[in-house]
């Protein structure tokens, strides 16, 4: 399935989930490297200003967040399956909540004198939140004690089954292995916890599929050389929150979401997914598709 164009970074936590998802679905995708830090201003041209990776591009149509790209996966490829499981949801939450914040803490402690100052510029910028380099120092030692206090939770529930969700892995596998590999990336050590360093080895042996190198402007022509696809699922106008089709909106992420606001024509909305339209001279009409969960959604008033 080669017209799948990643937007990533090498060393993003969540980039290496949706990677290591298109390997254990065997799947063919483009790569687009972008920057680590913004100005980013190829992705936001697709994006209508979303700044955040992994973003998936089909044609005109992008995804955004790795929920958004997991759910997408798994239309087009639906063998192996990943998603089902209420467990997956469950998991998936606790590490988005729990875990990750842990794992960004002792990783960014115990890298951040290598971390260039505009760097962390740029990332506290997202969080709205000055970031300092020698308080996240000092937070190392408790960060490391509350990740090894979580890690062995998840040492406790692989000592029945491969996976965490059960006999094959699914998307609470992916999220919980990209958050461990960020941390593993850190020096975190494993080999305290014997099952789950083993379940990490059964989950990079997926791989990454087979990977293109693509430039962002062909990214962008490629938009621009396409029109959005027909929506895959019914909308509900107006929703419980009462928005409807046709209304400008704006959409900005819950977590780390300064700076990331995107507006558009609703188009599609229900309580799984919502997509908005945009058009600039770039890209022409592009479809941009996000969760509902993490993100706020609000009517953009007329001045």
């Amino acid at each position: 399935m080669s017209d799948l164009v990643l937007h990533h970074y090498n060393e993003s936590p969540y980039a290496e989930k949706i990677r290591a998802l298109l390997g254990y679905k065997g799947l063919n995708w483009r790569s687009v490297i972008v920057p680590r830090i913004a100005p980013k201003p190829d992705l936001v041209a697709l994006t209508a200003g979303y700044r955040k990776v992994p973003v998936l591009q089909i044609g005109a149509d992008v995804f955004c967040d790795t929920r958004m790209i997991a759910l997408e996966l798994e239309r087009l490829a639906p063998s192996p399956a990943t998603q089902g499981c209420g467990w997956n949801d469950i998991v998936e939450h606790w590490v988005d909540l729990t875990l990750f914040g842990k794992a960004v803490a002792y990783t960014f402690g115990k890298n951040v004198d290598h971390l260039p100052d505009e760097f962390l510029a740029d990332r506290a910028a997202l969080r709205g939140a000055p970031l300092n380099r020698e308080a996240l120092k000092r937070a190392v030692p408790l960060a490391e004690q509350e990740l090894a206090i979580n890690v062995a939770w998840v040492e406790s529930g692989l000592a029945a089954q491969p996976f965490v969700n059960g006999g094959t892995p699914g998307t609470g596998d992916f999220t919980l292995y990209s958050t461990l590999w960020f941390a593993r990336n850190g020096r975190f050590d494993f080999t305290r916890f014997p099952k789950t360093a083993a379940w990490m080895e059964r989950m990079k042996a997926f791989g990454h599929g087979e990977r293109t190198d693509m430039t962002a402007e062909e990214a962008i022509a490629l938009a621009a050389a396409n029109q959005p696809a027909p929506l895959t699922y019914q909308s509900v106008s107006p929703d419980v929150s009462g928005l409807a089709l046709g209304q400008l909106v704006s959409v900005t992420p819950e977590s780390l979401g300064h700076g990331t606001t995107v507006e558009g024509e609703l188009v599609g909305i229900n309580a799984e997914r919502l997509t908005l339209e945009q058009h600039n001279e770039r890209v022409g009409h592009v479809r941009v598709h996000f969760p509902r969960l993490g993100y706020r959604v609000r009517e953009v008033k007329a001045s």
